[in-house]
């Protein structure tokens, strides 16, 4: 297996691992993007594997989607080779049929009513968005991730390919919620003041201040949106993220535009296999002009974001060796702030492989 970033040079870089954050052995308890509904078809089961965890997915006849434990508890058979009868899954090996809590409800060769039979975990699963989303845990703490913005209110939303990164998800999260770096990278003509909030699993980072204008690109961005700008990056249950973009702005001070919401699913396949899922959305408008203002509002998220991810993308990850000790308090309080929240408030699910240990860091 190729060598990891962070297990080179130990002996005179040395990382120390943390009890949750950046460890690959930890899987938060939350909800995760395991693929487009339109890939799963009515009738058929799909092998998953997400955080290091393989799951058996499968749609039954009635168009419900369910998720088990990948291997038959009878002689580990995958049952995502199996087939779809009715609404229940059947192995393809000897037979054996579960329904969607994961119950073993009928075993032909035994040639009785199966009582107490054997079983595997079910994992609670939702469709939103056009993805099919598992929690990873018996069961969920709420539903998948609703804009608070837009709740009882119809949308659009659209989405990217997947970005795939070798960094852990923390430090793709992380990087959205470095001021600094949306200077040096990004190139954004902001000087920013960073407010932070917990509440319950939910981290949010609130970026307010002055556009500068000593680029033209800040010129550009002052005369049409004004010398301020506000945005906001919320993470949830440490493996979802929204950012917020162009909050309270108005063109040419005087007409207000709307937010732009970008919805971001961060999991990982393996030790060093992140994917990153994005999704914009927005309000559905009414009318066809209203229609056509959001179809095309989130059409320009999409190349905005795009455009955001490859400059990330080329160079940050698969070059960067995170370590915590290099930070400085008074530049880089909110990812300190984000590590020690990970560590103290993000449970690890049932996916997770690895307890916490003695020499692992809660604060950075």
């Amino acid at each position: 297996m190729k060598e990891m970033l962070f297990e080179i040079n130990q002996t005179t870089q040395p990382i120390r691992p943390h009890k949750v954050f950046n460890n690959w052995d930890v899987v938060a308890k939350g909800w995760y993007v395991v693929c487009k509904s339109k890939e799963l078809k009515k009738g058929k089961a799909l092998p998953i594997k997400i955080c290091g965890h393989e799951l058996a997915l499968y749609r039954t006849e009635s168009g419900k989607a369910h998720a088990l434990d990948k291997f038959c508890p009878h002689m580990g058979m995958s049952l995502a080779e199996g087939k779809v009868k009715g609404e229940n899954l059947t192995c393809i090996f000897h037979e054996w049929q579960f329904d969607s809590k994961g119950k073993c409800v009928d075993i032909p060769c035994l040639k009785k009513k199966v009582e107490n039979g054997k079983s595997v975990n079910s994992y609670p699963v939702e469709e939103k968005y056009g993805f099919i989303w598992v929690y990873s845990d018996k069961e969920a703490s709420g539903s998948v991730f609703e804009i608070d913005d837009l709740k009882g209110k119809e949308i659009l939303f659209t989405d990217l390919s997947p970005f795939r990164r070798i960094a852990h998800p923390h430090i793709t999260m992380m990087n959205s919620i470095d001021e600094q770096h949306m200077r040096s990278v990004h190139k954004l003509p902001l000087d920013l003041d960073v407010a932070i909030q917990e509440e319950g699993t939910r981290f949010k980072v609130t970026f307010t201040g002055k556009v500068l204008d000593q680029t033209l690109s800040g010129k550009i961005q002052k005369f049409f949106l004004g010398d301020k700008w506000k945005s906001s990056v919320l993470f949830v249950d440490g493996c979802l993220g929204l950012l917020t973009i162009m909050i309270d702005l108005k063109l040419f001070k005087k007409f207000p535009l709307p937010c732009g919401y970008f919805i971001f699913s961060q999991t990982f396949t393996q030790k060093g296999e992140t994917v990153v899922w994005p999704i914009m959305v927005t309000e559905k408008r009414k009318g066809l002009h209203g229609y056509l203002f959001s179809w095309a509002l989130i059409r320009v998220h999409k190349v905005l974001m795009w455009f955001l991810a490859f400059q990330d993308g080329r160079v940050i990850y698969k070059n960067l060796r995170f370590n915590h000790s290099g930070l400085l308090p008074e530049i880089d309080n909110a990812s300190a702030r984000w590590i020690s929240f990970v560590n103290r408030v993000i449970k690890p699910s049932i996916w997770s492989r690895s307890r916490i240990g003695e020499n692992e860091v809660t604060d950075p």
